[in-house]
């Protein structure tokens, strides 16, 4: 059968395939909140110190690779959004998702991103609880996530001096899997693995829930979304008199990637330092806590803050100054 275009349908009809799927898998017992969902704002239960709330927009021109699936897209809206949540210590429960869609999307392209988004909330037991459909000239997906949190919220302006800097992944693999494609290696498993990092990213949240339950581990969290390097320059604008000291030894990858650099003629730190599309955690860690916990958690020590008020990496015994650069919307280079 021949496919439909989603122009075909409308709004409402679009609307309705997706809460109909969403709703097969609610179970909610507090009918206000269920009913909640098909009127024209969401109702949350209070139940928690604060509620979380952050939003990311996608564009399918700056953030969707062409390999990338509808499925997938769907699965990396929810992930990016999620991610931020994680990034306050808090404990995420919902999101909203609004869509600019193209009339000449199909249907089965339709199912297929509606299915990523909620296969995704799903596998981070969240609810997808509202949005809006919109027609535009390309894809265009916007999330806004939700999580609760009590006073261990993590704030980026706590780092002590003499704290330990840890990521909770590797660094550098969706960098080097924007070359592959590029290159349109994709023959091996090796390169299979390292594509997939940046066409279906995943996060810590196995390690996320054990930094919830001891908050005391961790100073400061964040994200890794634009490179490990801004994401240090973040840390260090809100910690003006605190120094993070990196070592180059420590720093974590997939050796998959050493021989894709070399193939594109770049340093192995442009993909480690200063690209970013990773979504794991960078943390700043109180040693002693961290050394009690550390079997439980899935955390590669980098390097310690100190009181120098700079951002140096530390290589072959010589240090050197680690430029805050990487992608960031609305500047050409």
């Amino acid at each position: 059968m021949k496919d439909k275009f989603i122009s075909e349908l409308g709004e409402k009809k679009l609307i309705k395939i997706l809460l109909d799927k969403r709703d097969s898998s609610l179970d909610i017992s507090d009918m206000n909140i269920k009913d909640s969902y098909h009127d024209d704002a969401a109702l949350i239960k209070n139940s928690s110190e604060y509620t979380v709330v952050s939003t990311d927009m996608l564009i399918e021109h700056s953030h969707f690779p062409k390999e990338m699936t509808s499925y997938q897209r769907g699965q990396k809206v929810v992930t990016v959004n999620v991610s931020d949540i994680l990034a306050m210590n808090a404990k995420p429960t919902s999101i909203l998702i609004s869509m600019g869609l193209p009339p000449t999307m199909t249907l089965s392209e339709y199912e297929d991103l509606t299915d990523g988004i909620l296969s995704k909330c799903e596998h981070y037991g969240i609810t997808l609880i509202g949005g809006d459909i919109n027609e535009n000239s390309e894809l265009i997906l916007c999330g806004t996530s939700i999580g609760i949190a009590d006073k261990n919220v993590k704030l980026q302006t706590n780092i002590e001096e003499g704290n330990l800097i840890g990521v909770s992944g590797n660094l550098g693999s969706p960098a080097a899997a924007l070359d592959l494609i590029y290159l349109n290696d994709i023959s091996n498993e090796n390169n299979d693995r390292i594509i997939e990092s940046l066409l279906e990213p995943t996060l810590p949240i196995d390690t996320s829930e054990v930094l919830r339950e001891y908050p005391e581990i961790a100073t400061s969290i964040t994200d890794i979304t634009d490179g490990l390097a801004v994401e240090l320059g973040h840390l260090s604008d809100k910690n003006p008199d605190i120094g993070f000291e990196i070592y180059y030894e420590k720093l974590p990858y997939d050796k998959t990637i050493e021989e894709v650099s070399k193939r594109n003629y770049k340093n192995l730190m442009e993909y480690l330092l200063h690209f970013g599309e990773e979504f794991e955690l960078l943390l700043t860690l109180d040693e002693e806590e961290y050394a009690r916990h550390s079997d439980q958690l899935d955390i590669h020590i980098i390097g310690r803050t100190n009181d120098s008020g700079k951002i140096t990496l530390i290589k072959e015994g010589k240090e050197e100054n680690i430029s805050v650069r990487g992608y960031e919307h609305l500047k050409d280079d």
